[in-house]
């Protein structure tokens, strides 16, 4: 009878999020990218990096707590990093940028539907 109860109920059973090791091992690299280049441009006195670099560490943990909304603040974080790029006229920069757009679609987009 006990059974019984968790297929009647209509609220779903909460299922277990499996993040992996290599989605884990990305999120871990942006958060510490984003670390040294909050410290770095904090010394060179840049404020508006700091401030883009502290949204950008506020998203990989939100990311890590499954959030949606730390999905599209970490894109628009590499769009400012592209844009940054692009106002220096760094072809690295945005080749960078571009790269971790690439990496981040391709190992969150298949867990999107874990995102709450």
């Amino acid at each position: 009878m006990p059974d019984e109860k968790k297929y009647f109920d209509p609220t779903p059973q909460p299922y277990d999020r499996e993040r992996g090791n290599v989605l884990g091992g990305w999120l871990i690299f942006v958060g510490f990218a984003n670390a040294i280049s909050i410290y770095s441009n904090a010394i060179a006195g840049n404020f508006l990096p700091v401030i883009w670099g502290i949204v950008g560490v506020v998203c990989v943990i939100g990311l890590w707590r499954w959030y949606k909304w730390a999905y599209y603040g970490l894109y628009l974080g590499f769009l400012f990093n592209i844009m940054l790029g692009l106002d220096a006229n760094s072809l690295d920069n945005v080749m960078y940028g571009l790269i971790f757009i690439g990496l981040t679609y391709f190992l969150i987009n298949p867990k999107k539907a874990y995102l709450r």
